[in-house]
């Protein structure tokens, strides 16, 4: 508990997640400038929403601590899961268009978020080249991950599908600094088979595999790595020669 809150309470200055978040390549003055515009908003509790489908967009988002779903639902009423936000991750930029969120945020565990009213947000990157550059690094972010998703959907099998998954979760902890051949991961193997297109029983399955080849082990909210090179492989990757 304490841990989140003073996540919750830190300065950008202060925050951990700056390589990975706004404050990337701005001076101390500039991230005391986009500290006054931020909204620190209170926790999530898991289940809560960000925000919902339909939503007036005002914001873009910056994950804390926690984890959130993206997510809508096609026309036939089957849930997409668009994707996971991990903590320095930022979303709302496709409500950047039309004013109005498409899908909705839920929280998938306690989540703390910093809100950034996009109005005061624009008028400071006029004063701070740097910050227009992140905010424009974040829209092409969004634009390949959904690019690099709907290419692994299509040209990747199952099995690879699963071990990519892990992978880019492997990859996501260790660019922010944390531990990642073992960490806590609270997404449910039902939601990355909806994100996956895949059948829970599947994903089952193949983390079966994973798991008595020795190479990932993922059990309730517990992931451990056994052979990151061989996760790669699995993923689709190339082997280290």
């Amino acid at each position: 508990m304490t841990e989140t809150k003073s996540a919750f309470n830190a300065s950008c200055r202060n925050c951990g997640l700056q390589k990975v978040c706004f404050p990337t390549g701005l001076v101390k003055s500039d991230i005391d400038r986009l500290d006054q515009v931020v909204d620190r908003k209170a926790p999530l509790k898991k289940g809560q929403f960000l925000f919902q489908a339909g939503d007036d967009f005002t914001s873009l988002f910056a994950i804390r601590a926690g984890v959130i779903k993206l997510y809508s639902f096609s026309d036939s009423g089957d849930e997409v899961i668009h994707g996971f936000y991990l903590p320095g991750d930022v979303l709302g930029v496709d409500a950047l268009a039309s004013k109005q969120h498409k899908m909705s945020a839920i929280a998938i565990d306690s989540v703390s978020v910093c809100a950034l009213p996009f109005d005061e947000l624009t008028d400071l990157s006029l004063q701070i080249p740097s910050l227009n550059q992140q905010i424009m690094m974040v829209m092409s972010k969004e634009v390949n991950e959904g690019r690099s998703h709907s290419e692994m959907l299509i040209k990747r099998n199952a099995d690879q599908r699963v071990a990519q998954f892990i992978w880019s979760m492997v990859e996501r902890y260790r660019m922010r600094g944390y531990v990642y051949d073992e960490f806590r991961l609270s997404i449910l193997h039902r939601d990355v088979a909806v994100h996956l297109g895949l059948t829970p029983e599947t994903v089952s399955r193949i983390l079966a595999k994973l798991h008595a080849k020795a190479i990932v082990t993922w059990k309730k909210k517990a992931v451990k790595v056994h052979n990151e090179d061989a996760l790669k492989v699995a993923a689709g990757g190339k082997e280290e020669s």
